[in-house]
């Protein structure tokens, strides 16, 4: 049987993807379809929780964890400067590795030298439309990336489709490579909706699943990528928010999480190592509920980021009243160091559906709240600093996708925490305010929130398949 069985590799590199892809309603339906699924996830080791919750007679999941060369991590730097963008001159200008942005939280003060030179850079070579073509042939036949264990694995289970879910990914690109190098099919898709104009991709797949109209059009013209090629599914973790039975009542999911059902609950959301002063904020707000500010009794849900979430940065609103810190399951199986189990993530769903006013520094929460019908306030100040200046709205608002969302004029803009107090009386007296902004917001980034995104990922897949 498993002879005449198609076989399709995933690769998986972050818990969220997990999230968007496993646990949304995507493996289910290609199950239903009989193909058999080999799941690679890039990391040392694969938890029994893991194996428990997807390993089945036609789940097999792989461990995994090439490493790039030095020279071909130095390489690949090239690609950040192929692209002339909103997005890729705030990243000349505020790049910071991972592991610096949490060692400090005020970012050390930036040569303007350096900064000027990436920008030079940035502004030639993004000009030079055969450097792009070079890059990526370089990339494909100098570095091949190729790898005993892959090829093992290709040899093996023999698959029609490596599915690609981080098109940006050193674990998906190495697969996708071996694939094209023996003609199997490819198709892959953005870790997440906010990565399309970060740099060149040095890989172009067969075919690109995108989260909304918008991106098919820059695929095409930043990325070379070809237009009848290109799906638009939506956005699987979005589909929570429409999934039978998922929705609780306020009463009982107040009352589970230990919230007060009759107050009024600001939903805070962190933005992590870009935003490492952000809790102060949530902090303020705190204040305002305790000491009676707010035109309504309130009360806060503080949910932490996954880049920091093992620095616990709401430890000062733990245990007070009227605030609940959001928990899920800290794991160190995959980099972002959480996987939110799915109890977790209805969990999550709930709060998102049941708050009254979403507070957050340009974060994806936006679009779950938009999703939701919920008002949303974005902070553009006292979020990130460097050599204690504060430069929240640059290095957070200056991106090309959240430019999107400023332009539909969807969330409300606060300046500093006399602005922010008002806006949230004002929500809280008339949560109807944007309500046509939100739902334009939807339609342009989300395309449909309608529970079905999901099938649209498995549907293209087999129609990629069939083709």
């Amino acid at each position: 049987m498993m002879a005449e069985t198609k076989t399709i590799f995933i690769i998986i590199t972050r818990s969220f993807i997990t999230r968007n892809i496993l646990r949304s309603g995507a493996l289910e339906l290609l199950k239903k379809d009989g193909y058999r699924i080999v799941i690679f996830f890039h990391a040392n080791s694969i938890p029994a929780y893991i194996k428990e919750e997807f390993e089945d007679d036609q789940v097999i999941l792989v461990d995994i964890h090439p490493i790039l060369g030095k020279i071909h991590r130095r390489f690949t730097i090239i690609g950040k400067y192929l692209l002339f963008t909103d997005t890729t001159k705030l990243l000349a200008c505020f790049r910071e590795s991972r592991a610096k942005r949490q060692e400090y939280k005020d970012l050390p003060k930036r040569s303007n030298l350096i900064i000027n030179v990436r920008l030079l850079l940035l502004k030639l070579l993004s000009k030079i439309n055969i450097a792009k073509r070079i890059f990526r042939a370089v990339d494909f036949y100098i570095f091949s990336e190729k790898n005993e264990k892959i090829k093992k694995y290709f040899n093996q289970y023999n698959p029609v489709l490596v599915f690609s879910t981080s098109i940006i990914s050193t674990l998906d690109i190495a697969f996708m490579k071996e694939a094209r190098q023996r003609g199997i099919k490819t198709a892959s898709m953005q870790k997440g909706w906010d990565n399309l104009l970060n740099g060149y991709y040095r890989f172009a797949p067969d075919y690109f699943l995108v989260p909304n109209k918008i991106s098919v059009d820059l695929g095409i013209k930043y990325q070379g990528l070809k237009r009848d090629n290109i799906y638009v599914i939506g956005m699987p973790q979005f589909d929570w928010y429409r999934k039978d039975g998922i929705i609780r009542s306020r009463a009982d999911h107040f009352l589970n999480k230990g919230l007060d059902p009759n107050r009024a609950l600001i939903f805070f959301g962190s933005e992590g190592i870009w935003a490492t002063f952000d809790h102060q904020i949530a902090e303020k707000i705190y204040e305002w509920i305790i000491n009676n500010e707010l035109i309504r009794p309130c009360q806060l849900l503080a949910r932490s980021h996954y880049s920091n979430v093992l620095s616990d940065v709401f430890k000062n609103l733990r245990g007070k009243e009227h605030v609940v810190v959001d928990n899920y399951r800290i794991t160190n199986f995959l980099i972002d160091s959480w996987d939110p189990s799915i109890s977790e993530t209805i969990d999550f769903t709930n709060s998102i559906y049941h708050c009254d006013i979403m507070v957050n520094a340009a974060s994806t929460l936006s679009l779950d709240a938009a999703a939701t019908g919920r008002p949303v306030i974005n902070i553009l100040f006292g979020c990130s600093y460097r050599d204690g200046k504060d430069i929240t709205i640059p290095s957070l608002y200056g991106t090309d996708h959240y430019k999107w969302v400023l332009d539909l004029e969807a969330t409300a803009l606060v300046y500093n925490f006399n602005q922010l107090k008002d806006k949230i009386n004002d929500y809280l007296l008339h949560p109807e305010h944007q309500k046509n902004e939100r739902e334009q917001l939807v339609k342009k980034l989300c395309y449909k929130v309608d529970g079905q995104s999901s099938l649209r990922l498995a549907d293209s897949i087999k129609k990629i398949i069939d083709e």
